[in-house]
């Protein structure tokens, strides 16, 4: 799908890769609609963008029909929804206890993920076309051994991805999942991760990524991945699973 003209909302668009694929894709003819939990920040990137924006929390049912309320008000029917927003917070170390942050992964993780689809599916089906476009991240593909809540929904994430492509691509909704490695974002550095970690010299920066979400939408692929690591433990588990998880546990502590 081209970008051109189409009319694009984007969660967690107040910073890191969501500002920068709102700059990115406006660059390409998109209308851009941005919204974070970040008030300041949609503030910023609206107003560099001239365009519209709103300050809410997705995970709540209402605010997601906010935003698309506002979008098709502003430039009309929504042919892309891009729900990037996500959580990693700090290093748990396995910590199952902790039930608000278990609630906050799953419903910013998936159900904002199902709040959309439920908000624009209908007229997209009535359209034959729309896309939907959500971030998992390569822990959907692998595992996150300090951070269980994590781990979990974004693997839920990457499987209601496949339920939406398995369900309606025959009827010409495109769907695709964003499994990044590690990037040079905030989320990133709130992680704990020193400046000097190898990780950090390696990762891509936000606007790396957008570029490389732009000519992903063009193909409409469904799996969306930027580093070696997805790959390889999409393979590991192909030829061996039972191998994969032995390998998991010896570099897993608790």
């Amino acid at each position: 799908m081209k970008l051109r003209d189409k009319v694009v909302v984007i969660t967690g668009s107040g910073g890191g890769i969501g500002a920068a694929c709102a700059r990115r894709f406006t660059e390409e003819g998109a209308k851009v609609v941005v919204t974070d939990v970040d008030s300041q920040g949609v503030e910023q990137v609206t107003k560099d963008l001239d365009t519209v924006g709103l300050a809410v929390d997705i995970t709540v049912e209402a605010n997601v029909a906010a935003i698309a309320e506002l979008a098709r008000r502003t430039y009309g029917p929504i042919d892309i929804w891009f729900s990037n927003a996500g959580y990693a917070g700090p290093p748990r170390g396995g910590d199952l206890s902790d039930d608000r942050l278990w609630q906050l992964n799953w419903q910013l993780h998936v159900m904002s993920h199902v709040y959309a689809a439920r908000e624009v599916l209908p007229t997209m089906l009535d359209r034959g076309d729309g896309y939907l476009l959500q971030t998992a991240s390569v822990v959907a593909l692998a595992l996150h051994p300090d951070k269980p809540a994590y781990s979990v929904t974004k693997h839920a994430a990457l499987s209601f991805s496949e339920w939406l492509a398995a369900t309606y691509r025959s009827r010409g909704i495109k769907v695709s999942c964003f499994c990044p490695g590690p990037m040079l974002t905030p989320m990133l550095m709130a992680d704990g991760t020193p400046p000097d970690h190898p990780i950090v010299k390696t990762a891509a920066t936000a606007e790396q990524v957008a570029d490389r979400l732009v000519g992903a939408i063009d193909a409409e692929r469904f799996l969306i991945l930027d580093s070696p690591l997805g790959q390889d433990c999409l393979n590991a588990k192909a030829t061996d699973y039972e191998q994969w998880v032995l390998d998991m546990a010896r570099q897993t502590t608790t």
